[in-house]
């Protein structure tokens, strides 16, 4: 489908684009459950999602916290060994009897299977929307929280080309909202300036406004049942409503139609 002149303009600022990756162009498709299949497919049974969900939760916070960013800062842990370290307290703070080595393999098992098609998908829309950037000439980055697994996730779901850069928070040594990660994209973005440049997520922190701190226009993919918590305790934080969408494909039609004010 040709480009229509309405999203030309819309875009005809900006030199780069960057988009995030999670719940904005793939959604991992129940991974609590994958971690108990694979359990019982190593022999441990009896372990339900609803058991899991809970510890999963806990224990990604903790260690999110106690070992910032995948553990990129922490001594003796790169990030395989911090899922390693996650799937094993998961597991253990459901059933604290459950044999070690059987675990160890669960872990192994599960790091290779979450960069695998069988625990993602693509969002609605995504393809075509990185798609119709990339025909405008834009430089088209991704600028994600993630591990260095990034770019084989990315090429099992179709993408392995769609991009001029691929930023992961781990190599990067900083996560977003840190205006860093926002900089280093503009050095790979063929040094374009803040406002020439354009991100899209689906976090009001780490996206939307982590980008406009960073001197960068920024759009929203926020989901209607999906209401962000920090939208309802802090109206400073509210994104402008013309910067803001339900869905890729929303976004998409508005940007071709519509007169964006950035």
């Amino acid at each position: 489908m040709p480009l229509t002149a309405q999203f030309v303009r819309n875009l005809q600022r900006f030199r780069l684009v960057t988009f995030d990756v999670t719940d904005t162009l793939l959604r991992l498709k129940d991974p609590i459950k994958q971690y108990a299949q694979t359990a019982a497919a190593c022999g441990i049974t009896g372990i339900t999602k609803e058991q899991l969900e809970p510890c999963f939760r806990q224990h990604f916070k903790l260690m999110s916290k106690t070992h910032a960013n995948f553990g990129s800062c922490s001594p003796n842990m790169n990030w395989q060994t911090w899922w390693h370290q996650l799937v094993i307290d998961t597991f253990t703070c459901a059933d604290a009897n459950l044999p070690k080595a059987k675990l160890q393999t669960v872990a192994e098992q599960l790091l290779d299977v979450f960069r695998t098609s069988a625990c993602w998908t693509r969002i609605d829309g995504a393809t075509s929307f990185v798609e119709r950037v990339r025909d405008t000439g834009k430089c088209v980055g991704i600028i994600s929280n993630f591990d260095p697994s990034l770019c084989q996730v990315l090429n099992a779901m179709g993408f392995s080309d769609k991009f001029d850069f691929i930023i992961n928070s781990y190599d990067a040594g900083v996560m977003k909202p840190n205006s860093g990660i926002f900089q280093l994209a503009l050095q790979k973005g063929r040094n374009v300036a803040p406002a020439e440049a354009l991100h899209i997520g689906n976090k009001l922190d780490m996206d939307y406004m982590g980008a406009r701190n960073s001197g960068w226009c920024s759009l929203l993919v926020q989901e209607e049942n999906k209401e962000q918590p920090l939208q309802r305790s802090n109206q400073q934080l509210q994104p402008e409503a013309r910067h803001s969408f339900a869905s890729l494909a929303q976004m998409l039609q508005a940007l071709e139609t519509k007169e964006i004010s950035w």
